[in-house]
């Protein structure tokens, strides 16, 4: 009975570390779910303790971590403060919308900052609403992250959505994905290479590298390239801390995992906020020319759509793109113009109209 009771006990407490995304509580779970072993005679009891105490300290430390830096030990939303987001699964590329309409909404203190609908394909990539009937021949696809997606947009205000008044005959898929960077459109064409049409964008910048480089904690899950000994790229699992990457795990684990203090701080002590190494922005070159290898491989044509020149790197990871000879196209926006620009500094649909109209523009003596 006593078992019983105290299996209860442990699945409440996982529960509830789940449900609230809060690493004390799992580390808590973790605790006493090593006490559990203290029902059987033939383990070590002295060593249970041992690694009871070591567990419950890091369960204190964290807490104490996690009241300092938020003032709670666990946030709530209110009506007055809340925001629904999109829901998502675990796949090959690490994580996916599932398919349906979602509503993104933000209300602060009763006034609604956002509510936009995001409609998501069987294919669990947004879908770009046709705005006519024509017949289309050729496909356009998009890759990239939020600037992609369309981040705050609604489906009709996306780049990709914009893109079509000037390619009427064209079929456009957007497979952009809020977080999502080079390397999960390279591990994309490599496991379905017939995704791989007419002309293949990858709107990017800077902000990507680290993503390929699994140092953002929402990379957690996602294709993990590196280069060896010998600067080739190679596909290593995928990204999870270094441990099990080998091993696909559910993208709960990440999302708890992620929130321990302990591991931020040390991981801000590691990359000291230097996200953009040598190392990183190399890996992130290599993956970019890796496919552009192999669409040309399949006769088709690849763009960079970049979309911030402002800065050393970025300009340095241009120059390298173009040596390398792949097509780059400046979607920079101007900074201070603020009808193209949203509070977050993702772009509104003002921008992604200026951006449909410099690829058109570049693109159209290819396409005629």
């Amino acid at each position: 009975m006593k078992k019983i009771i105290y299996i209860i006990f442990l699945v409440l407490l996982f529960y509830l570390s789940y449900n609230l995304k809060n690493f004390p509580l799992f580390m808590l779970s973790i605790s006493f779910l090593t006490l559990f072993g203290l029902f059987f005679k033939k383990i070590n009891k002295n060593f249970l303790i041992f690694i009871f105490s070591v567990l419950i300290s890091i369960t204190f430390i964290e807490t104490v971590m996690l009241i300092s830096m938020t003032g709670n030990f666990i946030k709530y939303d209110t009506k007055k403060n809340y925001k629904t987001d999109i829901k998502y699964k675990k796949t090959f590329l690490g994580y996916q919308p599932k398919q349906g309409v979602h509503n993104y909404r933000i209300v602060s203190d009763g006034k609604i900052l956002a509510d936009k609908y995001y409609t998501i394909g069987k294919n669990n990539f947004r879908i770009t609403p046709r705005i006519d009937d024509i017949k289309k021949n050729k496909t356009i696809n998009f890759f990239g992250g939020s600037f992609t997606f369309g981040y705050h947009l609604n489906d009709d205000e996306t780049l990709p959505y914009l893109a079509q008044k000037y390619f009427n005959n064209w079929k456009i898929n957007n497979y952009g994905v809020s977080g999502y960077g080079a390397h999960q459109m390279l591990a994309h064409i490599q496991k379905y290479p017939e995704i791989i049409k007419e002309i293949n964008i990858l709107v990017t910048d800077y902000g990507h590298v680290p993503r390929s480089s699994c140092l953002r904690h929402f990379s957690f899950g996602t294709p993990k390239f590196i280069l060896d000994d010998n600067k080739q790229l190679k596909r290593l699992g995928n990204c999870q801390f270094g441990i099990m990457d080998k091993i696909p795990l559910p993208k709960i684990v990440g999302s708890i995992i992620n929130r321990s203090e302990i591991k931020n701080y040390i991981s801000s002590i590691i990359t000291k906020n230097d996200y953009f190494d040598k190392n990183s922005v190399e890996l992130y070159l290599s993956i970019i020319k890796k496919i552009n290898d192999i669409i040309i491989k399949n006769e088709k044509k690849f763009f960079v759509g970049y979309m911030d020149n402002s800065n050393q790197i970025n300009k340095d990871i241009i120059k390298e793109l173009i040596k390398n000879k792949i097509y780059i196209i400046d979607l920079s926006l101007d900074k201070n113009k603020k009808e193209y620009w949203l509070p977050d500094k993702h772009t509104t649909k003002e921008g992604n109209e200026k951006r449909a109209t410099i690829i058109y523009n570049y693109l159209k003596k290819i396409i005629n």
